[in-house]
């Protein structure tokens, strides 16, 4: 008889990045300011924001309870529940581990990159079709990746940053190994074209292929938590495209950017009904009632 599967400790399950946790749960930001996130809070019905997330520490703060803490607090919180019974609900829910996201690194992550190679195996080519990318593009500026998460082995689509580390994604898992960072195609044009993540831009190439909308150099932020962080590099540039999502979020980082300097233009509204550039480029559109927030900075 085969032995029982440990259950995760308590200091493993707090490595886990708490912005990422929140999203798994269906909780997104309304605001971020540099290192801290601000959501509406996941205890109770409000319309300001008061629960925010410090990322460089990994601890959260609800300022309408006066509470606070890590991961394990907050579940035990928002669930009800004892400490065990939460570790037991991380039992193979390998997606959740996204610690690489938080910056600056603190603690070694559970996954562990070990190989790469051409992008071939049929699970990610079908991925790929579902997500509307042809292989050979996603094969010009992605990997096959092998890794490990807790010495169990896994394979995904790598998407290399300048730092070194990899955006990972298969149908069933999304993280990232160390070090996280953003990614610069510098091609050689005084614009720039900025996207949250790779999937999105790979959707832009396939969308806009055979345009001049293509011809930019290219930032793919991989986190909208780095947009501040790349505000100097974005300025070095006549024009700066926005491509971010159709979320509170990332519409209020891009007003906010507008306001600071007109070198930035958003180009949302050529995906207004979708979500995202991918769910534009797979026809998956908002329901009606999702699509009610406005930017009012907007041109």
């Amino acid at each position: 008889m085969g032995s029982a599967k440990r259950l995760l400790t308590c200091a493993e399950v707090n490595e886990m990045d708490l912005v990422q946790y929140l999203d798994s749960l269906g909780f997104k930001p309304v605001k971020i300011r540099g290192v801290n996130s601000w959501y509406l809070s996941p205890f109770r019905i409000e319309h300001t924001a008061s629960f925010k997330v410090n990322r460089s520490l990994n601890r959260w703060y609800d300022f309408g309870l006066g509470k606070g803490g890590n991961v394990v607090d907050f579940g035990v919180l928002y669930f009800n529940c004892a400490v065990r019974t939460l570790l037991s609900s991380f039992q193979g829910r390998v997606w959740n581990l996204h610690i690489a996201d938080r910056f600056p690194a603190q603690l070694s992550s559970p996954l562990e990159l070990t190989h790469t190679e051409i992008l071939r195996t049929n699970a990610l080519v079908q991925y790929l079709a579902i997500r509307g990318i042809p292989l050979d593009l996603a094969q010009k500026y992605c990997k096959q990746v092998s890794y490990t998460v807790y010495g169990k082995k896994y394979f995904g689509i790598g998407f290399p940053n300048d730092s070194g580390g990899y955006e990972i994604r298969n149908a069933f898992f999304k993280s990232c190994s160390r070090p996280k960072g953003v990614t610069t195609i510098r091609r050689g044009f005084t614009t720039l074209s900025v996207f949250e993540g790779f999937m999105d831009f790979l959707s832009f190439l396939k969308l806009f292929e055979g345009t001049v909308a293509i011809e930019t150099d290219y930032l793919i932020l991989n986190s909208l938590s780095f947009f501040e962080k790349q505000m100097e590099h974005m300025l070095s540039y006549s024009k700066v495209f926005l491509y971010l999502d159709n979320d509170k979020a990332a519409k209020q980082c891009a007003a906010s950017a507008r306001k600071s300097s007109n070198v930035f233009i958003s180009r949302n509204r050529l995906y207004l009904n979708y979500k995202d550039l991918n769910d534009c480029l797979t026809g998956n559109r908002f329901p009606p009632q999702s699509a009610g927030y406005v930017d009012p900075g907007e041109p």
